[in-house]
């Protein structure tokens, strides 16, 4: 695993040994995988802003314990161990057993039950499964081809979503007689029976409130927790770090809502905005890297890397946030990618160290990460900011086709010479405390003059205009500034804008 990432002391945890599947492997076996699709909609959709720190968290976290919770009850419907699990993270498992006469569609038929009767086939989890051989995992060409196969059938099977080609399901059966009053606050779908809450985020809340760090390793009983998928098959699952993750908690043990949060930024300052920063990201280019690198030419390379990949992403980024970003919430941290959220200054500083401690792991040059931020109001709806973001790190994955990109400020520009400028102009800046804020919002504005001359000639007056500018508003003990102003307004206009408008959001009445 040296190959992928480096042995670092800070990293050493985080490189998993592959599986021992020795004993696991035979002549002719079935490998049996799922995916929980629909996460986005699962934890979003419909949710209130209001109350949306108290359950966010715990949705995600329910993505990886029902994700759980399926692979072993698939293991006792089949009948082999819980050893036959190979792998188990992000909402994704893959089961491999002997090769025998099985059938999976009644299993997927009641996980499409459950899924209609509870979050109307919102999401679900999607089970598929492929036939292999003992050497397709000791032939290099034959495991990629097992590789592929399992991807097509996954992606075959999530054009079959509930089999409504084949059932009767009546999949937009909501609640009926629902008003104002019998309506779940939390969720905005269900009815209400207590609390102005449904039973389900009922669950959601008390499986917020096991997620605090002092709660790790405790087992919970699935039924406890909201999981009656078969009752003749309840499991303890261990609340893990990976399912903790990180999340500030307020006094009373209850997640900290995003007021809260908002009014922890630039708390160190004497101004500054109060409002959130919502960060996603994703490493770019996965799927072409699996494909063409040496990752998948066995088990043990496969097994390894996806599983250190993962660790960075649940474990790393998580304890960073616990001691160096209090004011930050993980809403999902697993696979290769996040979604968090919290005081927006943290947020920014925290997405920089991310970027910074990605490329420190891993090795390989070809892996890199691309971000979408958006800054907003805590009020804002979480549903609508979790598509915003999803859009903005998307304008961040077609800046180019190697990615490396960040979008943050309505602005996209590659990593390396945002935190070029960035670096540079925080240097030059340390002094300039003191410039009022109408002469900041004018830099702006040659920075926009400088990046559209090509629109507009009358856009190239913005170096008469900067030089004016500081004759007019500027001490001259400042006047140091302008040449190395004039250099990156004129080379490098929108990641100077991208640093003007931090700059001044630390300084603005809050």
């Amino acid at each position: 695993m040296s190959y992928y990432f480096k042995k670092e002391k800070r990293f050493k945890y985080l490189i998993s040994r592959p599986k021992d599947i020795s004993s696991l492997l035979q002549d002719k076996m079935i490998l049996i995988s799922g995916d929980f699709y629909g996460i986005q909609k699962f934890i979003f959709d419909r949710l209130s802003t209001k109350n949306a720190s108290k359950v966010l968290r715990a949705k995600s976290a329910f993505i990886q314990i029902f994700t759980e919770y399926i692979a072993r009850y698939i293991c006792d419907k089949v009948g082999v161990k819980e050893s036959h699990i190979l792998s188990m993270n992000a909402g994704k498992f893959e089961i491999l057993i002997p090769r025998k006469q099985i059938d999976l569609e009644p299993i997927q038929k009641k996980i499409d039950d459950y899924f209609i009767k509870n979050f109307y086939g919102l999401s679900g989890i999607m089970i598929s499964s492929v036939e292999c051989e003992k050497n397709s995992f000791s032939n290099t060409t034959k495991y990629k081809i097992l590789r592929k196969n399992i991807i097509d059938s996954v992606e075959d099977k999530k054009f079959q979503k509930f089999n409504l080609h084949k059932s009767s399901y009546e999949v937009l059966k909501y609640d009926t007689d629902i008003d104002n009053k019998s309506l779940c606050k939390i969720c905005n779908i269900r009815k209400v029976q207590k609390n102005n809450e449904c039973p389900i985020c009922n669950n959601f809340k008390s499986l917020g409130r096991l997620l605090s760090f002092n709660h790790i390793d405790r087992l919970i009983s699935s039924d406890k927790i909201g999981i009656d998928f078969d009752k003749k098959f309840i499991t303890d699952i261990k609340i893990t770090q990976k399912i903790t993750s990180y999340v500030l908690f307020d006094n009373e043990n209850n997640p900290a809502d995003f007021k809260h949060l908002a009014d922890n930024s630039c708390k160190d300052l004497d101004t500054g905005i109060k409002s959130l920063a919502i960060l996603k990201a994703d490493v770019d280019n996965m799927g072409k890297f699996l494909e063409k690198s040496n990752v998948t030419n066995s088990f043990e390379n496969f097994d390894s890397f996806s599983k250190s990949m993962d660790n960075f992403f649940s474990l790393y980024i998580p304890k960073i946030m616990k001691n160096k970003y209090p004011n930050t919430y993980t809403v999902f941290a697993g696979g290769d990618d996040l979604f968090l959220l919290g005081a927006w200054d943290e947020v920014l500083n925290l997405a920089r160290d991310i970027e910074s401690e990605f490329k420190a792991f891993v090795k390989n040059k070809e892996l890199t990460i691309s971000f979408g931020i958006a800054i907003a109001k805590p009020s804002t709806p979480i549903s609508y900011l979790a598509d915003h973001t999803e859009n903005l790190l998307e304008e961040a994955k077609n800046i180019d086709e190697q990615k490396d990109a960040i979008s943050l400020f309505r602005e996209t520009v590659k990593w390396r010479s945002y935190l070029i400028v960035f670096n540079s102009l925080e240097e030059l800046f340390k002094d300039f405390e003191i410039i009022n804020m109408g002469t900041l919002y004018r830099l702006l504005e040659l920075c926009d003059m400088s990046k559209n001359i090509n629109k507009d000639i009358k856009n190239t007056m913005w170096k008469s205009k900067l030089n004016y500018l500081f004759s007019r508003n500027v001490d001259k003990k400042y006047h140091y500034l302008l040449n190395d102003l004039n250099n990156v307004i004129e080379k490098t206009p929108i990641e100077t804008k991208m640093f003007l408008n931090e700059f001044i959001y630390k300084r603005r009445d809050a």
